[in-house]
């Protein structure tokens, strides 16, 4: 149930930031996806620095050191050619998603998890729109290579069965939130003279749709 809600809870802010996404386009120049990957890249390293040191992982039962996305990114920026002294001077993103709670992180979670499945199909787009590998500066988007389907059902289970040992609506209700301010600060970031499309409103209706 927890999978289903968060979906359809968070529909709204994962439309608003998918579609400004310019990665799909015919005309997106290396450039421009080396500028966009730069800003990936400073939303996530700081994000991660938190996850990392959240005290949450063992109650959880679930180790994402592997998972990290900042190393890729890192190979990304180094093989589309950056240098690590510009990759240390870059400006971190400083408007996280709070990471109290083991719900702010399972919300966060579902979101940074979630995206690699769609960076699936962008490889692809990259591939053939600018000749980029997972080798060559596509890394991130690949996510898990060919464990990306299979990950993200162990985080799934993960998350189910967490929602299901805590079933009271005040925790699942906290996921809920966790997950939508990722995305609202993920797309906040990316697109800073934007103004988020996620109407409060329109996420607590799906949110009671789905309860």
């Amino acid at each position: 149930m927890i999978l289903k809600r968060l979906k359809l809870a968070t529909s709204a802010c994962h439309t608003a930031l998918e579609d400004q996404l310019p990665l799909m386009n015919d005309d997106l120049s290396l450039d421009s996806y080396s500028q966009f990957v730069g800003r990936f890249f400073s939303f996530y390293a700081p994000l991660e620095s938190q996850l990392m040191v959240s005290p949450h992982w063992r109650s959880l039962a679930f180790d994402y050191t592997a998972r990290q996305k900042t190393p890729r990114l890192t190979l990304d920026l180094l093989a589309l050619g950056s240098s690590s002294a510009e990759l240390a001077a870059t400006p971190r993103c400083t408007n996280l998603p709070v990471l109290t709670t083991p719900e702010d992180l399972l919300g966060c979670l579902y979101v940074i998890e979630g995206a690699t499945l769609g960076g699936r199909i962008i490889t692809r787009q990259l591939q053939t729109q600018l000749g980029l590998t997972p080798e060559s500066g596509g890394a991130f988007f690949d996510g898990y290579g060919g464990q990306t389907g299979s990950n993200w059902k162990a985080f799934c289970t993960m998350l189910s069965n967490h929602a299901d040992l805590h079933a009271d609506e005040s925790r699942h209700a906290a996921i809920v939130a966790g997950a939508n301010r990722t995305f609202e600060t993920l797309t906040h970031w990316l697109f800073p003279t934007s103004l988020s499309n996620a109407q409060t409103s329109t996420t607590a209706r799906h949110d009671l749709q789905s309860a």
